[in-house]
């Protein structure tokens, strides 16, 4: 009978896992799968909390129904922006206004439709702060994606 044993060796693996290229390329897996995961939640309307019946109202009159009933999808903008980054994720300045929430300012649009100081109540779109599962969706993409990358 044949006896077969084998030898593993973690120092390697722990070595490999605390490197700074593991950092990196964990971030990077995280940035890549947050940035496509806020997206398609934006896109399918998911962020809370809905619109307000007033600007529904207003998207209805100047003829914007089917794409403009979901929040942050107006002019898409916002969503086209997000992209990940070496250091995270990065989206337009005035996202971080909506994760917020704000007063919307004077402008001759804001005056002309009576919206001058309306409240906008904050709208988290960065899924993984906005829904617990997709937070859990993307921790097992990124565990799954760092395995494949970390064995190549």
């Amino acid at each position: 009978m044949f006896r077969t044993t084998v030898n593993i060796r973690f120092d390697k693996l722990v070595k490999r896992l605390q490197s700074e290229s593991s950092k990196e390329l964990l971030l990077r897996l995280f940035a890549e799968e947050i940035a496509e995961s806020s997206k398609k939640y934006i896109t399918q309307g998911k962020v809370k909390p809905n619109l307000n019946t007033s600007t529904m109202d207003h998207r209805e009159r100047i003829k914007k129904k089917a794409k403009a009933m979901k929040p942050l999808f107006f002019s898409r903008n916002l969503r086209d922006s997000i992209r990940p980054t070496n250091r995270g994720v990065s989206f337009a300045r005035y996202g971080q206004h909506h994760r917020e929430g704000y007063s919307v300012p004077s402008s001759k649009y804001a005056d002309t439709f009576n919206f001058t100081g309306a409240t906008v109540p904050p709208r988290e779109f960065i899924s993984y702060f906005a829904d617990d599962n997709e937070k859990e969706k993307i921790i097992r993409k990124v565990k799954r994606r760092f395995v494949k990358e970390i064995n190549k």
